[in-house]
């Protein structure tokens, strides 16, 4: 809300506030950051005051009285990836009630563009980081080292060896064992998983759930090492379609990474679903577009979001919070065609 004052046009400030109550500037301060030393019938009448003006306080302002920013830090490893972007615009959300800020950065899977970005923002002292780190997460010791104190959470990333983090996590187990399950019901027995090189995942256990599994289930698994870009995923799977003993499933690390493997299959002749099904994961908004609509691990994506800046904030304890999965079925996954595997070989 705003006074006006011979045709001009300002915010409504603590002055006014305290103006109206009948009280002092500071008398105000105290009632209104909830300090002591103000009587009760006094402090509602101020907050009354305050309400009635449409006042609110710049938290930029108090920070600075307090000694501390109401800024935060967002690193991530893709932005390319639709992903992220949802689970910013929940951080978001959660940052804006509360007053605080969230500058989010891009390491774009690079180790030291990543440590770059984190000795910026500690440079800038900010008040806590979010990082979805590319390997094991060696930037949040930096972190720690040089913020000490300061809350830091760990996205999509088991960060091991890593103390006083929160991790904000899909159900890792139930994400590959929903699809691994699905397909051995199918009748495919070879299926592939897509992974990032050893040097830059950021969530092993994922790749040895997908073992596990096959072990049990009986399957022959094999995993696509690449990077997560269209271009190095689509060569690597198509290489690996076209070779000997091809996989007649693929079950990739996002849905992002899902729209190479359409397009190498496409490129060698194959049909989605009945030659080769794919398995996505995060269920984006246009996952279900693709022809066939692909078939994918759906979760909440801005409460993983929220869930992160309720950590950093301290409005949640500082544990880990996991995102439950769920096994969106759609035509990309079929029952495999007998006599595929050799055709796709004379090719």
């Amino acid at each position: 809300m705003t006074s006006h004052r011979d045709g001009a046009q300002r915010a409504v400030g603590i002055r006014d506030v305290a103006r109206m109550a009948g009280v002092s500037v500071a008398s105000a301060s105290f009632a209104l950051n909830g300090q002591p030393g103000v009587a009760q019938d006094t402090r509602a009448r101020i907050v009354a005051a305050a309400r009635e003006l449409g006042y609110r306080a710049n938290p930029q302002a108090q920070a600075l009285r307090r000694g501390r920013t109401t800024t935060y830090g967002f690193v991530v490893r893709n932005f390319a990836n639709p992903f992220f972007l949802e689970v910013l615009t929940g951080a978001e959300e959660v940052a804006g009630d509360a007053g605080a800020t969230l500058i989010a950065l891009d390491s774009r899977y690079s180790l030291d563009r990543e440590r770059q970005h984190v000795q910026e923002m500690a440079g800038q002292r900010l008040a806590g980081l979010a990082i979805a780190p590319v390997g094991t997460g060696e930037s949040i010791g930096l972190w720690q080292e040089l913020r000490p104190g300061t809350p830091v959470v760990a996205v999509n990333a088991s960060a091991p060896g890593a103390s006083g983090v929160s991790r904000v996590r899909p159900d890792n187990s139930a994400a590959v064992e929903l699809p691994v399950r699905r397909l051995a019901e199918l009748g495919h027995t070879s299926v592939a998983f897509l992974s990032a090189p050893r040097s830059l995942m950021a969530d092993p256990d994922r790749l040895r759930h997908f073992r596990r599994l096959c072990r049990v289930l009986g399957l022959r698994g094999s995993v696509m090492y690449s990077p997560l870009t269209i271009p190095d995923v689509q060569r690597a799977v198509a290489a690996r379609l076209a070779g000997p003993d091809a996989p007649t499933a693929v079950i990739t690390n996002s849905d992002y990474t899902a729209h190479a493997v359409y397009k190498a299959a496409r490129e060698l002749g194959l049909r989605v679903g009945p030659d080769v099904s794919v398995v996505g994961h995060d269920d984006l908004a246009t996952s279900e577009l693709l022809d066939p609509p692909l078939a994918t691990i759906g979760l909440d994506r801005r409460e993983m979001g929220r869930a992160l800046m309720r950590r950093l904030l301290g409005d949640d304890p500082p544990d880990d919070y996991v995102a439950p999965v769920r096994l969106v079925e759609r035509a990309s996954v079929q029952q495999p065609v007998i006599g595929r595997t050799s055709a796709v070989a004379a090719r």
